[in-house]
This record gives C-alpha cells, sequence and structure tokens, in this order.
C-alpha cells in the first residue's frame, strides 16, 4: 500500500519543484490537493496498521522511564506549524520533573494526535494548552485541553469507536476516524487510560495517566 502512494507523492513533489518544466500555478494548486490527499491516505494507512498490530497481539513496546519535561517540548515543537497555520496559541506548562512508564514513541504518537486534534478542532484566535503533572503521589497526568467547538453528549459516548467522526463526517476538517481508538489503546497497553469532558462551544479536556516511572 504504501510503496505505489509514495511513487505518487514522490512524482507530484517532482513535478512541483521541476525548473525546466515549471507548472502554472492552477497545476501547482492541483499538485498541492494530491499530495495532501496522499499524505492524509498514507497516515491513515500507518494507523490502521497500528490497530491491525494491536488487535492481532502483534504490537511491540518498550517500556522504560520517559521524561516528559523533554517529550512534551519535542511534541510542542512538532506541532507548532500547524498550530500557526491555524492561528491557534499553544502553551505548555510542565510541573517539577515528571517521569512515566511507557514507551517513548507511542507516547509521543499519542500526544501528538491529541494536540492535532486540539489545533484541528479549536477556532482562529483559540488556545490549545498542554499540562504535565507529576508530582503528587500516583500517576502522572497529560492534559490537553482546548478553547474549540467542543464534542457533544452523543458523539462523546462513541468518541473512541474506530472510524467514528460524528458530526465531522465529511466535514471540511481533514480526519481518518482512527486516531482517538488508537490512542487508547497504546495507553491501555502501557498501563495507563484516557479520559474527556467536553461542553459544545467552549472547548474539550483529554487527560491521559500513566504509571511513574
Amino acid at each position: 500500500l504504501r510503496t505505489p502512494l509514495n511513487a505518487v507523492l514522490g512524482f507530484a513533489q517532482l513535478m512541483e519543484i521541476d525548473d525546466d518544466d515549471p507548472p502554472s500555478d492552477g497545476q501547482r494548486r492541483r499538485l498541492k490537493h494530491i499530495r495532501d490527499a496522499g499524505d492524509h491516505l498514507l497516515q491513515m494507512i500507518s494507523e490502521l496498521l497500528d490497530l491491525t498490530r494491536i488487535e492481532s497481539g502483534s504490537m511491540n513496546l518498550v517500556i522504560e522511564p520517559v521524561p516528559l519535561r523533554a517529550l512534551a517540548q519535542e511534541t510542542l515543537a512538532m506541532v507548532l506549524p500547524q498550530a500557526e497555520q491555524a492561528q491557534v496559541l499553544m502553551q505548555v506548562q510542565v510541573s517539577g520533573e515528571p517521569v512515566a512508564l511507557a514507551d517513548r514513541t507511542r507516547l509521543r504518537q499519542v500526544l501528538l494526535n491529541l494536540l492535532s486534534n486540539a489545533i484541528k478542532y479549536n477556532r482562529i484566535g483559540g488556545q490549545v494548552t498542554l499540562l504535565v503533572d507529576g508530582d503528587a503521589p500516583g500517576p502522572v497526568r497529560l492534559q490537553v485541553s482546548d478553547t474549540g467547538q467542543g464534542i457533544g453528549e452523543a458523539d462523546l459516548a462513541r468518541l473512541f469507536e474506530p472510524f467514528h467522526r460524528g458530526r465531522q463526517a465529511g466535514g471540511p476538517i481533514d480526519g481518518t476516524g482512527i486516531g482517538l481508538s488508537l490512542s487508547r489503546s497504546l495507553l491501555t497497553m502501557m498501563g495507563g487510560r484516557i479520559e474527556v469532558t467536553s461542553t459544545p462551544g467552549q472547548g474539550s479536556v483529554f487527560t491521559a495517566t500513566l504509571p511513574a516511572g
């Protein structure tokens, strides 16, 4: 699945940067549509494969102490371009030097998904806050809150079902409907959990907890 798709994306990119036969403005816009749709499909393939690995029991995790301050800053830097384009303000608050027992790569994947969603479903001039707290005894907590459109009660009950996008289905915002289901499964495998509260028109708060390291 990935091999032919990478060829499509690669040739679209080559056409965009071809100095000998440069594309017109209209062709450049169409090439961007090809790349955007291809990137979206590539993300969906990756998430589907991860979901399949989890369901078949073949997903291997490396559980180790993960310093969350460094992970939070690293992840925030990765989503800043998306936030700037969406005109959303990003904030991070880390209490102490929290350490979680987790798979670093998969935890970063979960955090990226939560932050990306908080940006996508926000509003112009909105805010996303990442709070990391591990001072208190017991599990460490990673909380992503936004000031976006919020989630209705009917959709909230099915939020972690694969492919369920609720009122966003068929809407203008790209999404696979897999990310939250995958995030919950990964957190469960790492001994953690995820919870959500939301108020329509005001925003949502996703809270992931993990064993302290």
